[in-house]
């Protein structure tokens, strides 16, 4: 008698399934928490640089507010505030946990062709700091522009 590959098939038998069953929940077990921590990750470093974007664009309104009226520098930390509070940050001069914002050289009132720097610093607390050991990441973001005008 001839033995082809189709004599010695594999039965399924109930044993097997359950075994297969069972390989598959450990695997699942195995990898789900890395899985969660890559979405986890994800999710943290995407709203962190959100933040990091919002700050970036205060200073920028700062300064460009100092630069067109270098006479309020309350206009720009208005300015600042508008901006930082668009995604719920708020003065930590007024209260409570929020950013500082500070202007080189600090001055009431600027002279046209100076270079005013606005510094807007903030910390991060990052949603999953306790399992990464980092509660928070200090983000600063600055910008340098020249007075244009007297006032």
């Amino acid at each position: 008698m001839c033995s082809t590959p189709h004599q010695f098939e594999f039965r399924r038998t109930s044993q097997n399934i359950s075994r297969e069953r069972g390989q598959s929940l450990v695997e699942f077990a195995l990898t789900l928490p890395i899985l969660l921590l890559l979405v986890l990750g994800t999710i943290d470093l995407g709203m962190g640089f959100r933040t990091y974007i919002a700050l970036t664009n205060a200073a920028r309104e700062g300064a460009r507010w100092v630069t067109v009226y270098p006479g309020d520098v309350a206009g720009a930390r208005a300015r600042i505030a508008a901006e930082a509070g668009r995604i719920g940050l708020s003065d930590i001069s007024l209260g409570g946990e929020g950013y500082t914002a500070t202007f080189t050289p600090a001055r009431t009132r600027y002279s046209a062709g100076e270079t005013v720097t606005v510094r807007v610093a903030f910390d991060y607390e990052l949603l999953f700091g306790a399992l990464t050991g980092l509660p928070t990441v200090p983000f600063t973001a600055e910008a340098t522009m020249v007075v244009l005008y007297d006032q």
